[in-house]
């Protein structure tokens, strides 16, 4: 559970605000990562955010939040037309507008299959077979990311029901020659209980005009006894490559009092036999006030790789 470290709530100061609250929270980790590619060595990182909420007179809800850690890697985070870990939401009822650093629509509603647990590394995510949705050169493990970094998502969640529709510019507005000018997503989820098991279903769609379209689908189910089982699929269609990209991963998952772990394995199938699967295993133990222990696995191999490529991070995880 996170604390914080700061926060104030601004006195109403007009008649047309009615509070505004500001929060510095933060995290940190150390330890140790490698692998048979790399290494062993040192793991220091730092974050901070600030997460800036409102409500008008009216009943809307407003905020930002700045990601530092973000932020330094975009000396022009101010500047309008350069995404710099910002986001900023305006919401009422059912319906909310997020603009900035956010997820794309299949990114945001289709789960991915690290169910459990985390690692200093991110290790279990980051192997070969895993589907992140959250972009890559290609588009293959999905499309955010592939223009400017500003996205606008629009969500409406209903009941059980969650709805989501995006937007990002490839390159500020520009029309780019064999891409186009606009990534579109368009995602639907439902969570709801069946008998006794917590399910979580996940539908999304995202495309670029002239360059690829990618489908992906999730299911998580929460189940007895703390442990939780996930699967996702998701199809990728490039222009002008002749073969689609298939991609199949499994998660599960385990969570009792301080202890949580998880394991994920995923496999690529590029077409013409050429594949490549990768596997992840995190755990994660709370030691209470904020401070947890955490271990992460990763293992990839497949036609892209000469040999195995195995990753690993220990360490203390702090949240403030």
């Amino acid at each position: 559970m996170k604390k914080i470290l700061f926060a104030t709530t601004a006195l109403v100061a007009t008649a047309g605000v009615a509070s505004a609250e500001v929060a510095l929270t933060g995290s940190a980790e150390m330890g140790v990562f490698g692998g048979n590619y790399a290494d062993t060595q040192f793991f220091t990182d730092l974050d901070v955010t600030f997460t800036m909420t409102g409500e008008a007179d009216n009943g809307l809800t407003f905020g930002a939040t700045i990601d530092l850690d973000e932020a330094t890697d975009t000396p022009d985070f101010e500047d309008p037309s350069v995404q710099g870990g910002e986001n900023m939401f305006i919401s009422y009822g059912g319906m909310t507008l997020t603009m900035g650093d956010t997820d794309g629509a299949l990114d945001k509603l289709v789960p991915e299959m690290a169910l459990a647990g985390g690692s200093l590394a991110d290790d279990e995510t980051v192997h070969a077979g895993f589907q992140h949705g959250d972009g890559d050169a290609l588009g293959i493990t999905g499309l955010d990311g592939l223009g400017d970094g500003q996205i606008a998502r629009l969500d409406y969640a209903y009941d059980a029901f969650t709805f989501s529709l995006s937007a990002e510019q490839v390159a500020d507005g520009a029309d780019v020659s064999g891409m186009g000018d606009t990534v579109w997503g368009i995602a639907g989820a439902w969570s709801g209980t069946v008998s006794t098991v917590d399910l979580t279903v996940g539908l999304g769609y995202q495309a670029v005009d002239d360059y690829a379209a990618t489908t992906g689908l999730g299911v998580v189910a929460g189940l007895a006894g703390g442990f939780s089982a996930g699967i996702d699929y998701s199809n990728t269609d490039i222009d002008g490559v002749s073969d689609d990209v298939n991609h199949w991963g499994l998660g599960l998952g385990y969570e009792m009092n301080a202890l949580a772990v998880g394991f994920n394995w995923g496999q690529f199938d590029y077409g013409n036999d050429y594949k490549d699967s990768g596997y992840g295993l995190a755990a994660a133990y709370d030691l209470g006030g904020g401070l947890s222990a955490k271990f992460g696995f990763g293992h990839s191999d497949g036609d892209s790789f000469s040999d195995e490529v195995n990753t690993y991070s220990l360490g203390l995880a702090m949240s403030f």
